[in-house]
């Protein structure tokens, strides 16, 4: 017999909250809560549930972000958002959100299994994630964690890759109650949250997040899906990272991926997404949805002539240059090297990296910053 002890019981299993919602399994746990699979015992149906871990429920700022979550996604209703049934607390204070049971794959399976993705199979996953985020940008919510891991693809009748928005966990609300933008928010100016790989030059900063900076991170996720890599390769750890991405300019999809067949006008468009200045990006996802669109439809009529180049992005400039010809080489893709989330310093760690590197790289990041913006 060994002298190992059995690990504890999870108090969570087999209990009903507030008499709806019965847990069954546990399915994955994050830095503050952990999801499982439950039953809403009303109609038989089964449930996503995410609960704040008991521990942390003395953390008013945790409280405030895990009741701000709740109330986002009960106020996102477009079909690409995963649907919210509720958000409850029981009367031993244990806070839940039960939301619809996704049984798809998400983007990085997608990534791991099937990099390069074709350009036009990534325009239209990209043209329905757009759908979600209009909405929510509409109602001043900001994700500010768009990453592979977040996107979901669920299989519907005659939609075998249906696009589901995840995880608002850390989303930025820039409206209030009244709908008034400067009304007091959970995260302090200069604070980061998010997945590092993925954030903008003015998140990176601790500046003030619009719209844009989701386009940004769905345009590292565009080329990341397109090429089988990252924007900045060569960079190494958190440090060189930051330094990319708030210095350096990316080579085009199609020279990371020269045997892709990728448009012109595709590299165009990835790239005003990843624009370092925002104001050089799409002005909101609808813009970038109606520059989609005008691709996805030049990409079953002939190729005109190419006009001249505009001098800002616009739908039609970027469905309207023909595909370059085809190059010998194919790229070596290479596994991606995920560094850890920022969301750590503030959280909790979710992957190998120490809290105190993060807080080093952090404050080296800033001085590195300030000189470089100065």
């Amino acid at each position: 017999m060994s002298g190992r002890s059995a690990p504890p019981a999870d108090p969570f299993l087999g209990v009903t909250l507030n008499g709806r919602f019965r847990i069954d399994a546990k399915l994955g746990e994050g830095g503050f809560g952990a999801v499982y699979r439950g039953v809403q015992l009303a109609s038989g149906r089964q449930v996503a549930i995410k609960v704040l871990q008991p521990g942390l429920s003395h953390d008013e700022n945790l409280v405030a972000r895990f009741e701000r979550e709740g109330q986002v996604l009960c106020n996102l209703r477009d079909a690409h958002t995963i649907t919210t049934y509720d958000f409850d607390r029981t009367s031993d204070g244990t806070m839940y959100i039960a939301m619809e049971l996704l049984s798809g794959r998400n983007l990085q399976d997608v990534f791991e299994k099937d990099a390069p993705v074709p350009w036009r199979r990534m325009l239209t996953i990209l043209r329905q994630i757009c759908s979600s985020l209009s909405e929510a940008h509409a109602l001043g919510v900001v994700h500010r964690d768009l990453k592979p891991e977040n996107i979901q693809l669920e299989q519907r009748p005659g939609q075998p890759e249906f696009v589901k928005v995840l995880d608002f966990g850390i989303a930025k609300v820039l409206r209030g109650e009244n709908n008034q933008i400067g009304s007091p928010q959970l995260t302090a100016t200069g604070q980061t949250l998010g997945t590092l790989e993925y954030m903008s030059p003015e998140q990176l900063m601790g500046k003030q997040l619009d719209g844009r900076s989701d386009v940004y991170a769905l345009g590292v996720v565009s080329f990341e899906l397109m090429t089988g890599r990252l924007p900045f390769p060569n960079a190494k750890g958190p440090a060189q990272l930051i330094t990319a991405q708030l210095k350096e300019t990316p080579v085009a999809p199609s020279v990371a991926n020269p045997s892709a067949g990728i448009p012109a006008a595709v590299d165009r468009l990835v790239l005003t997404m990843i624009a370092k200045d925002r104001d050089g990006r799409f002005a909101d996802v609808d813009a970038l949805a109606a520059a989609i669109d005008a691709l996805l439809a030049q990409a079953h009529a002939p190729a005109p002539v190419a006009p001249p180049v505009a001098a800002a992005p616009t739908a039609a400039a970027f469905g309207s240059a023909p595909a370059p010809a085809p190059r010998a080489a194919a790229p070596n893709i290479a596994p991606r090297a995920y560094l850890p989330p920022t969301e750590a310093i503030v959280l909790a760690p979710k992957r190998s990296w120490g809290l105190a590197v993060f807080l080093l790289v952090l404050v080296s990041a800033a001085i590195a910053a300030a000189v470089l913006f100065k």
